[in-house]
């Protein structure tokens, strides 16, 4: 049923948390958040929600590519799997907007809160991240269910396949992006937003270890519960 009306900011985008109950009313009264790693979300989280390509920015070869170098191996593709590169460290705390589904958002735990103002809520994560780990720079927004596109490049720095050569090329992802996730079910129906919060390294160099976060709870409002 629904417990209160919407709250959000002016000018900001009506989008919302949902959590199971305990996690709904820590936020509420606590403002209290957890963000989790992109390995974590990757390789720990339960299999129904598993999404082996998170925080990875590819795209797929169906198309078939085929790619010379002077002096190295040349190089065809074609196929489902992915070429990709992961992107560098961050962490992030998903929240989705109105177009998703009460199946989905049951499967979340049933409990919805609001969130007032993303632009707020991002620099005050990061600005209390800040007090755990070196942050170097934050990023939200809706997130984009699209593949991106490859380039030819020289070097291999950051690249996904090299083939040397001379000069030495390599295959890589263009304008890679935290807010962009492949395109695959049941991911493309969340609605969903992201805050990521990159920083120099992990908290005790673990990834499954969340970065445990308070900010003022008058960044939520209460909305809908089962």
């Amino acid at each position: 049923m629904a417990t209160n009306v919407i709250k959000t900011d002016i000018g900001q985008p009506i989008i919302f948390r949902t959590s199971n109950e305990e996690v709904y009313n820590s936020t509420l009264s606590e403002g209290s958040i957890w963000m989790r790693t992109s390995q974590f979300y990757r390789e720990i989280e339960d299999e129904a929600r598993r999404d082996a390509g998170e925080g990875v920015n590819g795209t797929q070869t169906l198309f078939p590519i085929h790619l010379e170098s002077k002096g190295g191996p040349n190089l065809s593709l074609q196929g489902p799997g992915i070429v990709g590169q992961e992107i560098i460290n961050h962490y992030i705390v998903s929240m989705h907007g109105t177009s998703i589904t009460p199946e989905i958002r049951n499967e979340f735990g049933g409990f919805t809160l609001g969130v007032k103002s993303i632009f707020n809520l991002a620099l005050e994560l990061a600005v209390k991240a800040g007090e755990q780990l070196k942050v170097t720079g934050y990023r939200y927004g809706k997130v984009s269910y699209t593949h991106t596109a490859l380039s030819i490049t020289h070097g291999s720095g950051g690249s996904a396949i090299a083939l040397g050569g001379n000069p030495p090329i390599s295959l890589r992802s263009i304008d890679t992006d935290v807010l962009r996730k492949q395109p695959v079910q049941p991911f493309v129906q969340q609605d969903e937003w992201r805050i990521a919060i990159f920083t120099d390294g992990y908290l005790s160099d673990d990834f499954n270890e969340p970065l445990k976060l308070n900010v003022r709870p008058e960044n939520f409002f209460e909305y809908l519960t089962p």
